[in-house]
């Protein structure tokens, strides 16, 4: 899997393709301050059965730009990579920023996506209070002034349990500055966030976040987001922080697997075993939740005694 560079007019964008060629394509967009190893775990698991796209945002790892990171610039240059991908059934799976990304890649070009993974992320369109907004851009402010070593152990500490999760994290964190770290999550801040209550997610969409993630919103307003929108699930990942498909990539590859198999199916099939069962297009929506709450089940019992419940649907 060779890196592939997406010219852009101030920008240089390097992203990875696998998998079979005619396969439905399922496109990865990570988090602040991250780079596309962060889907190894996943990527490993459908590159049998889908074409697996992996990018570098712009400003983050092998990709470069001549101006600071711009969260409008980044959902265009996603936008561009469509038009070169040109895939016929697609899937975007995003997390934390990549989860916001790729919302409003849907929100603009709806017709391009077939279904959507948002995962350790916040609804760009919910309402929130100006106190909420200022206090997330204090916060956001105050990481500027940290020493450089606080920050890269604070950055691994807040995202991820997992040890290799925080070694990672603290690698790719440390390739970008400071400063520009900060820039990121300020974009996501004053770029992503439009409130618009009424509106619909256009496609089918999957919310996962980790029972642990005490970062921003996510956790308390996941269960308000999905009771909000039609075809809409949630899975909760028991034993996981912010960076959910690291901390317990298992659990996540099982809820992730499940919702593809039904919305994205492959005609490709794998030699490798699967979490999941076997794929049925016309299963029904009730069929559907059936099968995310077996999942949830099973992640409940991962969890062990006294950890917090698996959610899923709308409850």
């Amino acid at each position: 899997m060779g890196v592939q560079t997406l010219d852009r007019p101030d920008a240089s964008i390097s992203y990875w393709v696998d998998g079979p060629r005619d396969a439905p394509t399922v496109l990865f967009l990570h988090g602040a301050a991250l780079d596309h190893r962060a889907w190894d775990r996943q990527v490993s698991v459908l590159v049998d059965r889908y074409r697996v796209v992996t990018v570098d945002l712009r400003n983050h790892g092998e990709s470069t730009a001549s101006a600071p990171f711009r969260f409008d610039d980044a959902v265009d240059d996603v936008v561009a990579l469509l038009d070169v991908l040109r895939s016929r059934r697609l899937a975007l799976v995003g997390l934390s920023l990549g989860g916001n990304i790729a919302q409003e890649v849907v929100h603009r070009v709806p017709e391009r996506v077939d279904a959507l993974v948002v995962a350790d992320a916040t609804d760009n369109r919910a309402r929130r209070g100006v106190v909420q907004r200022a206090v997330a851009l204090a916060a956001v402010r105050g990481l500027a002034l940290y020493p450089h070593w606080l920050f890269l152990r604070a950055a691994a500490r807040v995202t991820a349990q997992d040890h290799a999760a925080r070694r990672y994290v603290r690698e790719a964190t440390a390739s970008m500055s400071q400063r520009d770290a900060v820039r990121v999550l300020m974009s996501l801040l004053t770029g992503a966030l439009h409130p618009d209550p009424g509106y619909q997610l256009p496609v089918p969409t999957l919310l996962v976040h980790g029972d642990r993630d005490r970062i921003g919103d996510i956790a308390a307003s996941s269960r308000r987001w999905a009771r909000r929108q039609r075809d809409v699930e949630l899975v909760v990942i028991p034993s996981a922080s912010h960076l959910s498909n690291l901390d317990a990539p298992h659990a996540f590859n099982a809820a992730l697997t499940a919702f593809l198999e039904r919305f994205l199916p492959s005609d490709t099939p794998s030699d490798r075993p699967t979490t999941t069962s076997t794929r049925s297009t016309g299963r029904s929506r009730i069929r559907w939740r059936d099968r995310l709450r077996s999942i949830t089940r099973r992640l409940r019992a991962l969890s062990g005694p006294g950890a917090p419940p698996a959610a899923s649907g709308r409850s």
